[in-house]
């Protein structure tokens, strides 16, 4: 079946028949041995699987050095605990929670975790707006993929189970990271169910073209021996780190593996049972099969092994895990596949076994006469078709949502259904914008340019809320909204400010009049005694005069016959009486120059004493100003400075009050006199017991105004004491107003316009718990990097977040023109940026290793081939089918289920199918080209199609019917790996290698072989 016979695999052939057992024993004491000594791939996986995600990466390396700035492990593997109660979130869930945290911040398994609910005054950005789930945001150990960061997953739910969740609590582990680790445990899941598949489905087709036990033995033996060879070989390259292996290494070499093994086997079977047919005895069957099998399967390993190899080109860790383990074992079942199916045909054949059934060669004959009647039109028909499904390409979407590869619903998709249920938006897929400054952000001017760059973004059509240290709950601070209110604010105070000073004035005189009449009191009560003392003087001369004249009176009354003469006596009592008006003036000069001040604190602070405001005082801006600053001065001393202002009023009017007393005392003590006089003149039918009587009633008058005059020294007393600090207080009142003034018009200049406009912080500001705890959270502890927390209104997988994740970092560095920040290095990280690094990664993986692959395989054909244009031909078809089965596959799950093709598809279908479809087409060219050596071109490509038609029909089915097997598996991005793949092998059958094919060979004739000479 090869362009030609080998003469050195003719001999491979005959060692083979000639030692058959030898072979069969070696490679069974191999297969066990390796199974022995070498652990499961599985294990071996399951220790040592390699990271998913590049570290090349821009938003891995951001991740990671955000993880640095803030002081935490760095990790990459970022999911949330969610915790909902259909109840509400009650006491037992809060307790619940704590224990939670507690056990997480102890375990190995956590690289860091932000606690936003555990933190009063950031605790609502955490809970749901019908106060029914919150959720916890961690970074597990290890980088997304790893074993690693898979094992932490693991232990992340234990300790979220030991941390028993009271009734009604539903708990859930979700997010990235955890929905990466659910969807590799449904891969290690689906991989045994895929094997068996793969097995007996090739177990089935197998029997059903050979129909006979010992006959499909032959590729049965081979396939098991293959498959127990090439997984051991491929842990202990792994498992000593000469490899990096993962799931995606057992599910594709596998399926490779079974598909080409089998492959090999059929086409050696084909060979033996052509030289049969020829009556050649078994030995030289066998030889003659491994002479011309043997470079198509050498050739075919090849093309494989080069173009899952060149995948070692790639960075993304599925490809890296996939390919260049399964070159290496493609490579190893080829000595199999050289040696083994010669010795099982040798050992069969000569127990009259595994011989050949009647040929299909002419069915197959005919229908290469019939392309060949029409070649052109079916060459046209061909490519309008493959041509018309490639096209279906143009609105291909490739799918980055890893939550909606799982065929069966887990934890961590009901985790995100529960989070769009009870927060409307997926919460837990935080995009994180990075800040990093040389300087400490903890500034007004710095916290202003930061709150413009999240405003910036929180516009943002796709964005539903920025969570940064100016608005930790997603929503600016109400205390840093300033600007005209705060200028408002300060014109008032001004103006209060203004209206307090004009007034000091007006308070110094009030305190000055004050203390005049305190003085003059004190001065009163200090002669007071004297008038006292003068009264005393006069009475006790007047009843001795009264004595006197009682005996005057005898005397005169026995010396004069009854006349009596009491003016001298009545005179020294006028002169004493005399002696008290100079205290009085000075008393009454007192009270008037006091009146001044009263009537002024009566102007100043009528308005302000009572406890309800005047509409007068209302409608005055000043006065209801005044008032204002009053009652805040009022409330900070307790009531004090309207009480003691009151007492002043009430205690101002004593003064005048005590004058008038006394006067009005002096003036009844001298009309006494007069009429003790005019009593002494007229003495004439009086006794002197009557002028006692009213020298007694002039004693008790002077001692009343003695009591009311130190009455009236010590209410004055307390008066100036009250003055004194009523003044000091304002004193203290117009300095806070006028500081208060200066901050807010400092405030409104730096907040009015600007790029700090609408923001304002003092530096008092950055103490108050709610900036402190949100800043632990949100701003690194040196001060000079912050992070936003930025939540999507769309789908973080989907690709309008994908897009949007490249102008979250150009929308906020065009915030920060124009401010300190500048020159501040701007990034963004998480789920959506992430996903659109991978997906230009992806499309430079693409590039890389299918360049590689292409030119490798192609070097490979020209080599076998002996030709230019053959090569580029053929490899063209493959091309072309590959795209035609991609625009299917689009049409099918993009456009009928609704679920676009995983991103893996495209790369691993691809370096399948150009490696296998590249070998079907290569074998039947080759087969071509040697039949129609002395037949002619066409000859040649209707007896190619004899020879081969069966053969690889049935290769192609065994290899397609494998790769379907992958459907079998409980995620969607293997169910359509192996769709597109099983699909497209069918699509190679039966158009490409059926028509496509054969027919552009015989449009383009001997040119086909160009530059090698025609046939």
């Amino acid at each position: 079946m090869a362009h030609g016979t080998s003469r050195t695999f003719t001999g491979v052939g005959r060692f083979a028949h000639r030692h058959a057992w030898w072979i069969l024993g070696f490679w069974i004491v191999l297969a066990a041995g390796l199974n022995v000594a070498v652990p499961q791939l599985e294990v071996t996986v399951s220790k040592t699987s390699a990271d998913f995600l590049p570290s090349s990466l821009p938003a891995n390396q951001h991740l990671e050095q955000m993880a640095h700035d803030f002081g935490v492990p760095p990790s990459n593997a970022v999911s949330s605990v969610v915790l909902v109660d259909e109840k509400g979130f009650g006491p037992q869930d809060r307790a619940y929670y704590g224990r939670l945290v507690d056990r997480l911040t102890k375990s190995d398994d956590i690289a860091y975790l932000i606690d936003f609910y555990g933190k009063p005054v950031t605790r609502e950005s955490a809970v749901s707006p019908d106060g029914k789930a919150v959720h916890l945001l961690i970074a597990a150990e290890g980088s997304v993929g790893s074993t690693r960061a898979h094992h932490a997953a693991q232990g992340i739910r234990a300790e979220i189970d030991a941390a028993k969740p009271p009734a009604g609590l539903q708990t859930f582990y979700t997010g990235p990271t955890a929905t990466l680790a659910d969807l590799f445990s449904a891969i290690d899941f689906s991989l045994l169910i895929i094997t068996v598949v793969s097995i007996l489905l090739i177990s089935v087709i197998v029997f059903a073209v050979y129909r006979k036990v010992s006959t499909a033995a032959v590729p049965l033996i081979t396939l098991a021996l293959g498959l127990a060879i090439a997984r051991p070989i491929a842990s202990f390259l792994g498992g000593h780190g000469w490899i990096s292996i993962s799931n995606f290494t057992i599910a594709i070499m596998t399926a490779l593996v079974l598909g080409a093994v089998t492959d090999y086997a059929i086409f050696t079977l084909a060979a033996y049972h052509e030289g049969r047919r020829r009556d050649l005895p078994v030995g030289d069957a066998v030889a003659a099969a491994s002479g011309r099998t043997a470079p198509i399967l050498v050739a075919s390993a090849l093309t494989i092994a080069v173009a899952s190899g060149s995948m070692i080109f790639t960075k993304i860790g599925m490809f890296r895990t996939a390919g260049p383990p399964t070159a290496i074992a493609i490579l190893t079942v080829l000595a199999l596949a050289l040696t083994l199916p010669p010795a099982l045909l040798s050992l069969l054949g000569r127990r009259g076994l595994a011989e050949p059934s009647p040929s299909t060669e002419r069915r197959w004959r005919h229908r290469g006469a019939t392309i060949m009647r029409r070649a052109g039109v079916y060459a046209a028909a061909s490519l309008v078709f493959l041509v018309s499904c490639a096209a279906l390409l143009l609105g291909h979407q490739t799918n980055w949502d890893e939550s909606s590869m799982f065929v069966h619903a887990n934890e961590s998709t009901r985790g995100y259904d529960e989070v769009y249920d009870h927060y409307g938006v997926n919460a837990v897929a935080t995009e994180y914008l990075i800040v990093r400054a040389d300087h400490d952000l903890r500034n007004t001017a710095d916290l202003a340019a930061l709150e413009l760059a999240a405003d910036a973004v929180a516009r943002l059509d796709t964005v539903d809320s920025v969570r940064s240290i100016t608005r930790p709950d997603g929503r600016p601070l109400v205390e840093s909204v300033a600007g005209y209110v705060p200028g408002r604010v300060g014109k008032e105070l001004d103006g209060a400010g203004r209206q307090l000073g004009d007034s000091r004035p007006d308070l110094v005189r009030l305190a000055t009049g004050v203390d005049q009449l305190s003085d003059g009191a004190d001065e009163a009560s200090r002669r007071m005694p004297e008038l006292v003392a003068g009264t005393d003087q006069v009475v006790t001369m007047a009843e001795g005069v009264l004595d006197s004249l009682d005996a005057a009176e005898a005397v005169v009354a026995a010396a004069s016959g009854g006349r009596s003469d009491l003016t001298d006596a009545t005179a020294t009592l006028r002169t004493s009486l005399d002696a008290v008006g100079p205290i009085l003036a000075d008393l009454r000069s007192a009270a008037s120059a006091a009146q001044p001040a009263i009537a002024t604190f009566d102007q100043i602070f009528g308005p302000l004493l009572p406890r309800r405001s005047t509409a007068a005082c209302t409608a005055d801006p000043r006065c209801a100003a005044a008032r204002i600053a009053f009652d805040q001065l009022d409330r900070s001393t307790g009531g004090q400075a309207r009480r003691t202002l009151t007492q002043l009023r009430a205690a101002a009017a004593v003064p005048g009050e005590a004058a008038d007393r006394a006067a009005r005392s002096a003036v009844a003590l001298r009309g006494l006199l007069d009429r003790l006089r005019g009593l002494l003149a007229q003495l004439d039918g009086r006794t002197p017991d009557q002028v006692r009587a009213d020298l007694q009633r002039l004693r008790s008058g002077v001692g009343e105004l003695s009591a009311g005059i130190d009455q009236l020294s010590d209410g004055l007393h307390q008066v100036k004491d009250g003055t004194a600090q009523i003044t000091e207080l304002t004193d203290k009142l117009h300095a806070g107003l006028k500081q208060a003034t200066d901050y807010l018009g400092a405030m409104s200049a730096a907040t009015s316009d600007g790029p700090g406009r609408g923001f304002y912080l003092p530096p008092e500001a950055m103490t108050n718990p709610r900036m402190v705890e949100g800043g632990k959270l949100l701003i690194s502890p040196n001060g000079h990097t912050a992070r936003m927390m930025v939540t999507w209104k769309v789908n973080p997988y989907s690709p309008e977040a994908l897009a949007a994740s490249r102008q979250l970092a150009p929308a906020a560095t065009a915030a920060l023109a124009g401010t300190g920040l500048s020159n501040a290095e701007v990034s963004n990280t998480g789920l959506a940026s992430l996903s659109a690094d991978m997906d230009d990664q992806l499309r430079r993986d693409l590039l890389v290793f299918g360049l590689a692959a292409v030119l490798a395989v192609t070097l490979v054909l020209m080599i076998l081939l002996r030709s230019i244009v053959a090569p580029l031909v053929l490899v063209a078809t493959v091309l072309l089918s590959f795209a035609a089965v991609m625009g299917i596959s689009t049409l099918v799950w993009q456009h009928l289920t609704g679920i676009p093709l995983d991103w893996s598809v495209a790369p691993v279908a691809g370096m399948a199918l150009i490696a296998v479809g590249a070998d079907y087409s290569m074998l039947f060219a080759s087969r071509i080209r040697e039949e129609s050596v002395g037949r002619g071109l066409k000859s040649g490509v209707i007896r190619g199609f004899g020879s081969t038609g069966s053969v690889i029909t049935t290769a192609g089915l065994v290899f397609a019917i494998t790769m379907f097997a992958l459907m079998a598996g409980t995620t969607f991005n293997l169910v359509q790996i192996g769709f597109t793949i099983g699909l497209g092998l069918l699509l190679d059958i039966l158009v490409v290698r059926s028509v496509l094919v054969p027919a552009t060979i015989a449009v383009l004739g001997d040119r086909m072989w160009w530059p090698s000479k025609p046939a």
